[in-house]
């Protein structure tokens, strides 16, 4: 025990240390995670945070749909994403992994990992990911240069160790991130102000976590997580980039009580402390949290009744409390109600707006929102024989949200103008936004198995600013009206699986040149295959934008056309 608290004891000094140092200081990194679980890989990859679970044996996932989750990742430029179709291939004791995909518009896609130590107390592997395209895109709008040539490559390498002990697992994580893209904005036929110059994003990140094994005595987990970052060019091309550093700090603590054995009552809380500190004149930002909770009930029908008390240091001080509540309630065994109350603040750090989109003007800092309440609730319905429903609503009620918008001519005075600037830039409102929703997902054909989601969104903005000047008629710019998403899968043999996917996404908006500009409706179709040859090497096939649809992802940044590819995979 002497041993536990002494690690614990370090974890809290280290954050205590840390957040007195600005330029030791890491929070959020544009990033991918990747189990040892070979799978094919997807295009945005670079939009998921590290978990370092353990790998585990597992059917191939061909559920689509969670209850109540998101239809689609977050857009880039329409990369391939033959992850996305979601034939994964299921563990295997082998040590190591290549894969490989490489299409029209340059468009290539790798992976290798490899298992270094594996054994009952400690893992240690290592993974590299490639993901570019080099392609010609053309623009909807009608101007002179209808088309400009996207360019994007990520290299990130990866060290992961897990050593499991009597009374803890100790997590380490360690990776780096290269990044080169250009702006390939619409610039209106104005002079390119990047002149498709590439822009540099370099994220080394560590991450150090513990986690006691469960009991009914106390428990303990935490982690601090750092990450160091630097771009190459600000806002003028001899201008240096913005550079920093963010740390995420976390430790909780439980203790269960009442009856054991299938309950889930538990008194605990948790502490989280994210921090950002960047070079120049671009303000720090700093968010302290605590979260007293207790939980009651057993896994299918149970309450967590907690609240957030933040204190927040960014452009000014502010101090909020926020509800933090999560509860599902068992109707039959398949079949319940559930509901998620909470709220707080967004952090909008560089590195989370660049996860966000890597297109945003490099010299900025996007100000924090404050959700006052996130309500999402609905029923999940699982008793009739090849199916499963999830009927669900919510509001939402945000403060300073930000919406992306093409950044256009800028003002330098009243009424003069700068150069024309083909980034993205933000615009902020306060925003109400209620949603109502239905999936169904079948099987009832055991080879096929499909899945409807549609969304409706509803939006009442409050006001909507630009330069301190509000916006006649604002919309909820960027943000759809409607979504619906369709996706198959098809086992045609143990070898061979055939999938398909559509996403609409209408109702969207966009502003520029002080207008509303209407967007066209994304019709995305999307189709794949999966042949396994044996239990070392399968092959892989896919196809996206079948219908050929010409839409814009952010206005001014247009997707890719009709796009194929296929490569490999291969363990050893």
């Amino acid at each position: 025990m002497k041993k536990i608290y002494i690690v614990i004891a370090a974890l809290a000094l280290s954050a205590g240390s840390f957040a007195q140092t600005a330029d030791s200081l890491l929070r959020r990194q544009m990033e991918l995670e990747r189990d040892f679980n070979p799978t094919l890989l997807d295009a945005d990859k670079i939009n998921s945070l590290p978990a370092l679970r353990e790998p585990s044996v597992q059917k191939a996932n061909t559920n689509y749909s969670t209850w109540s989750g998101r239809t689609t990742p977050p857009l880039e430029i329409a990369l391939p994403r033959p992850g996305s179709i979601m034939t994964e291939i299921p563990f295997s004791t082998k040590r190591g992994y290549l894969s490989f995909n490489a299409g029209n518009y340059a468009n290539m896609d790798g992976a290798f990992g490899y298992r270094l130590l594996e054994n009952e107390k400690n893992s240690l592997t290592f993974s590299f990911l490639h993901n570019s395209t080099n392609g010609d895109i053309k623009y909807i709008q009608k101007v002179e240069e209808n088309s400009n040539k996207a360019y994007l490559m990520d290299n990130e390498g990866r060290f992961g160790y897990k050593h499991r002990a009597d009374a803890l697992t100790l997590n380490i994580d360690l990776s780096y991130l290269y990044s080169l893209f250009n702006y390939y904005g619409n610039r209106f036929d104005n002079p390119a102000f990047y002149d498709d110059e590439n822009q540099r994003l370099g994220v080394l990140d560590t991450k150090i976590g513990i986690a006691s094994h469960e009991s009914d005595q106390w428990n303990y987990r935490g982690y601090i997580n750092f990450r160091n970052f630097s771009t190459d060019f600000g806002e003028l091309l001899d201008e240096e980039g913005i550079k920093g550093s963010e740390v995420n700090a976390m430790v909780g603590f439980d203790k269960p009580f009442g009856a054991l054995g299938g309950t889930q009552n538990k008194v605990g809380i948790d502490g989280n402390i994210s921090s950002a500190f960047y070079n120049g004149d671009l303000s720090s930002y700093f968010l302290l949290n605590a979260t007293p909770y207790v939980t009651l009930g057993t896994a299918n029908s149970f309450a967590r009744l907690g609240a957030d008390v933040l204190f927040q240091d960014a452009d000014g001080t502010r101090v909020r409390v926020a509800p933090n509540v999560t509860a599902q309630l068992a109707i039959t065994e398949h079949s319940s109600l559930y509901a998620n109350v909470h709220g707080g603040f967004s952090n909008n750090t560089f590195l989370d707006m660049m996860r966000e989109s890597r297109y945003i003007r490099p010299y900025d800092i996007v100000k924090p929102s404050y959700s006052v309440i996130d309500i999402d609730a609905g029923v999940k319905i699982g008793e009739v024989n090849g199916f499963r429903f999830d009927i669900f609503g919510g509001f939402k009620k945000t403060e300073d949200e930000h919406f992306l918008v093409l950044n256009g001519q800028d003002v330098i005075g009243e009424d003069a103008l700068g150069a024309h600037k083909e980034v993205l830039r933000p615009i902020y409102g306060d925003i109400s936004h209620a949603h109502i929703g239905g999936m169904i997902q079948s099987n009832i054909w055991a080879p096929l198995d499909i899945s409807l989601r549609l969304k409706k969104n509803f939006y009442n903005l409050d006001y909507v600013s630009i330069n301190g000047t509000d916006i006649e008629n604002p919309e909820a710019y960027n943000k759809p009206g409607f979504e619906a998403d369709i996706r198959a899968v098809l086992n045609l043999t143990s070898y061979l699986k055939l999938t398909a996917n559509y996403y609409f996404a209408g109702d969207r908006w966009s502003y520029y040149d002080r207008a509303n500009r209407k967007m066209d409706n994304i019709n995305d179709l999307n189709a794949g295959a999966l042949y396994q040859i044996n239990d070392a090497f399968s092959i892989n096939l896919r196809v996206n934008n079948l219908l050929a649809q010409k839409y814009d992802i952010w206005y001014g940044y247009p997707a890719q056309g009709l796009n194929a590819s296929g490569g490999f995979t291969f363990r050893f």
